[in-house]
């Protein structure tokens, strides 16, 4: 690793002891797929969200995992919306969510909302929900996969 920073000249490498985490990388849920069709690119990022979503990193100046109960509480909201999809009840997903935000600002939930309410935010009818969902699950199922919980 290679930067200029307060070590000196640039080509110096920090010690290992200031690695420090700065969040998750502003990447979203591409709009082709919840739009159109789910890909390999979908799953890749979900697994890599998942992960990052399980990780500790308060130790080294980030934020807490998200834990699987918050996550689930969300997950549980929207696979009963499943059942029966009404784009009312979808919309009013994102106030919920920006309310365990509140409670909860420690953690990656603050990652989570972003990511997952402009994920939202290309659903506009029931064949896009179900992607959604598809996607969601996806990053619930890498969440549990990387999580250190019992």
């Amino acid at each position: 690793m290679s930067y200029q920073n307060n070590y000196g000249r640039a080509g110096r490498t920090a010690p290992a002891t200031e690695t420090r985490v700065t969040g998750w990388t502003g990447e979203t849920v591409p709009a082709i797929e919840i739009k159109e069709k789910i890909t390999k690119e979908t799953v890749m990022f979900a697994e890599r969200f998942g992960e990052y979503l399980a990780r500790d990193d308060s130790r080294n100046g980030g934020s807490r995992a998200m834990t699987s109960s918050q996550l689930r509480r969300f997950y549980g909201e929207v696979k009963r919306q499943q059942i029966n999809y009404n784009m009312s009840d979808f919309v009013l997903l994102k106030p919920k969510l920006a309310y365990a935000v509140g409670r909860d600002k420690g953690t990656k939930i603050v990652d989570f909302y972003k990511v997952m309410t402009e994920a939202m935010s290309q659903v506009s009818n029931e064949q896009e929900f179900g992607r959604f969902v598809k996607v969601f699950e996806a990053i619930v199922a890498f969440h549990k996969a990387n999580s250190k919980e019992k």
